[in-house]
Order: C-alpha cells, then sequence, then structure tokens
C-alpha cells in the first residue's frame, strides 16, 4: 500500500477552507536556500501563499558565482538580496529577516492566517540552527488570533557533504506524536518523524578544530563539489512541488554523486514504527467505520 502525506493540520475530517494553499520559511539563503527560493517561487505562481526568507549573513566576494548572487550584491543581506529579487521578478510580495532563526519571532508567520501547507525549510550547515528548527515543532505558544493545532507545521530539512547529501521530512520531534500516524482506509500519511527524530547526529555539534568554511569556501577549497548545493536544492524543490500537490509519498531522499545514486525512503508504517521503537500497529489507525 502507498501512503500519500496530507499536510493539512489534524482538525477532524470535515472540509476546510484555508486563507492559503501555503506559508513557507525558508531558513538559509546560501549556497541551497538560495537556488532553492527561486524553484519555490516558481511554484507558488499562481496560488495565494506567502514566503519567508531568514539569513543573518552577508554577501562576500566568495559567494559571487557559487551562490545566487552577483558582485552588485557584495555586502548586503543575502536574505534581503533575494526577497527582493524574487518579489521583482515574480510581482509576489515577499518577507525577509536578517537575525537568526529564532521559533518566537519567525515561526509566528505561521500563525497569522490559515494554511492548508505549513512548511518550515531548513537549509543550514550546523547543529545549532537545526536545534532551534526544531524546537519550533515543540513549541505551542502561538500568538494572534489563529492558533494551529499540534503536528501542524512540516520541516524539511536539506543537507549535503562533498558529492552526497539528504532531504528529510517530518513533524513529529517524539515518537509518541506517531501514534495513529497512518489511515489505511484513505491511504494517507498525517505525520512522520521529523529530521532531528529520522538523525538525531543532525543536533550533534562535533568538536572543530577550526570554524567550519560555508559553502562556497567549501567549493573553492575542493572540499565542496560545484554542483551539490543545486542538486540538493533541486531534490528539495522536487518536495515542495508534492506537498503543494497532495501526492507526495516520500519521507527521506539519499543521494550519491560519485556512485549516480538516489535512494526515496516511501513514507511507510514499518519504517517509522522502527524510527519511532513503537509496534507497527502503534503508527496504524484502525480503520473508521461509516
Amino acid at each position: 500500500m502507498r501512503y500519500v502525506i496530507d499536510p493539512v493540520p489534524i482538525a477532524g475530517f470535515a472540509p476546510v477552507r484555508y486563507e492559503r494553499d501555503a506559508t513557507i520559511v525558508l531558513v538559509g539563503c546560501g549556497g541551497t536556500g538560495g537556488f532553492l527560493a527561486e524553484a519555490v517561487c516558481r511554484l507558488l505562481i499562481g496560488r495565494p501563499a506567502q514566503l519567508c526568507l531568514v539569513d543573518m549573513d552577508r554577501v562576500e566576494p566568495h559567494n559571487v558565482a557559487r551562490q545566487a548572487f552577483d558582485r552588485a550584491d557584495e555586502g548586503r543581506f543575502k536574505a534581503e538580496v533575494l526577497a527582493e529579487r524574487l518579489a521583482r521578478r515574480f510581482g509576489r510580495e515577499v518577507g525577509y529577516a536578517v537575525t537568526p532563526y529564532n521559533r518566537e519571532l519567525h515561526a509566528q508567520v505561521f500563525g497569522n492566517a490559515s494554511s492548508r501547507l505549513r512548511l518550515l525549510v531548513g537549509c543550514v550547515d550546523n547543529a545549532a540552527a537545526r536545534r532551534a528548527i526544531a524546537a519550533t515543532l515543540e513549541d505551542r505558544s502561538w500568538s494572534g488570533a489563529y492558533r494551529p493545532p499540534p503536528q501542524s507545521v512540516w520541516w524539511l530539512d536539506g543537507g549535503n557533504g562533498s558529492n552526497a547529501g539528504q532531504v528529510l521530512l517530518g513533524n513529529v520531534t517524539q515518537p509518541d506524536g506517531l501514534r495513529g500516524a497512518f489511515l489505511p482506509d484513505l491511504t494517507i500519511c498525517r505525520a512522520l518523524p521529523a529530521p532531528s527524530l529520522q538523525r538525531p547526529d543532525l543536533l550533534d555539534t562535533p568538536p572543530e578544530p577550526h570554524p567550519e568554511p560555508d559553502c562556497a569556501e567549501a567549493v573553492a577549497e575542493g572540499a565542496q563539489g560545484p554542483t551539490i548545493n543545486q542538486v540538493v536544492a533541486a531534490v528539495m524543490a522536487s518536495y515542495v512541488e508534492k506537498l503543494l500537490a497532495g501526492n507526495c509519498g516520500w519521507m527521506a531522499s539519499y543521494f550519491d554523486l560519485d556512485d549516480g545514486t538516489l535512494r526515496c525512503v516511501p513514507a511507510d508504517p514499518k519504517t517509522v514504527a522502527g524510527i519511532a521503537g513503537l509496534h507497527i500497529n502503534a503508527v496504524v489507525s484502525p480503520a473508521r467505520r461509516a
């Protein structure tokens, strides 16, 4: 049986009218995020949606040609540059923030209006930033007139090494939140282990003998392939496309450009139960009676 992910907030089965198709917050506008931001804008053409970019870094000379920036952008904030460029190109309002991601500040956008898809996209390269993103899925102190229910924000995370990487999707940080996640009579899945639950090592900060270079510096030093960021962005964009269309059946993708492989992990009760340490019957909801 193939399950399709239903990102709609859990609020019963009655039809709900949403103000927007999606509210998307993209954290990290560097090597991967810069390319992904444009891809997301293209996917949102013709859709009522809200997009916000978050990045505290400025464009540096070595970012030009390695990331989605020009020489004229040097010295400006990456999020600001991208937001202005995409707003002009696609005729869409694009919000941006130039402070480190903070759940109490930036995640409030998810509570400002009802959206069918609430997606927090992480294009970051360090454990501290991922911990801040993961905390959003655990936070329930929403402000504003509209309060999205638990498990309503989905986290899409992309990461890479020199020439390989992964994309992970989920919305639950604790195993118990996965009970009854799969509805076999509707063949839909309403909860998946968050990237931090699929790969707990992503939240661990290893000891560093010296500061890690950013992706542009890594490319220049030969520690990162020159096309890996575009590949990660393309795979992540495919997830966004499928979530918007309502036909996403993946929870993870792993790829290796040296080996020429791409492996997609389907949203499957057995896989999820294994990650959560639960019996498979615990993650499958009993069939509803007519």
